[in-house]
């Protein structure tokens, strides 16, 4: 009957421990890889988000535009108007 000593459970402990690290490390992957990844889609996605941000802005300036040429005295009257409620509630 083998009986095992105490450095070679310690042995046999460190050896369970190491091949348990690399497995983990094949499931889980390389930390930095992944946080590298995850910010390259975040940084994507910034930028289109930005980007459509932009022509959004764009359409409704020459929206904007379009109306003040076509309606050039209804838009003054709108701004008037808006001016005299600016004007109130920034006296208050």
């Amino acid at each position: 009957m083998y009986t095992a000593t105490k450095d070679d459970n310690i042995s046999n402990l460190k050896n369970s421990a190491q091949n348990f690290r690399s497995a983990a490390g094949d499931v889980v992957g390389d930390p930095k890889v992944d946080l590298r990844e995850a910010a390259g889609k975040a940084g994507r996605r910034v930028r289109d988000l930005v980007h459509s941000a932009g022509d959004e802005l764009s359409h409704a300036k020459e929206t904007v535009t379009t109306q003040i040429r076509t309606n050039p005295v209804q838009s003054s009257m709108i701004a008037l108007g808006v001016g005299i409620v600016l004007g109130v509630l920034l006296r208050r």
